[in-house]
């Protein structure tokens, strides 16, 4: 296995296990398409950014973003082969689940 890949699942791996411990909900697998309306989508509604990883993968091989509105986080981070995924509030993944589910 190249070092990217095994890279990438054990980003995934740390990325389920640290929401899981958080008990943060999660909406995973979205589409990259979808995915990355939804990222634009809170941006513009006023959300600011507090994180974005900026490693020379950014966008190619990983990429993850961090947003915040007053107490509410979401973090989104996305994988080529995996799609997206966003951790944060339960009304705002189940926002985002009707959004991915209506597109």
């Amino acid at each position: 296995m190249e070092f990217k890949a095994l890279y990438n699942m054990v980003q995934a791996s740390y990325f389920d296990s640290a929401e899981k411990i958080r008990r943060l909900p999660t909406e995973s697998y979205i589409p990259t398409k979808c995915y990355s309306e939804v990222l634009e989508a809170y941006i513009a509604d006023g959300w600011r950014v507090v994180y974005g990883y900026d490693g020379p993968d950014a966008g190619i091989e990983y990429n993850r973003t961090h947003l915040k509105r007053g107490k509410s986080v979401l973090k989104f981070s996305w994988w080529p082969d995996e799609g997206g995924r966003v951790a944060g509030s339960k009304s705002d993944i189940e926002e985002i689940s009707r959004y991915i589910r209506d597109h």
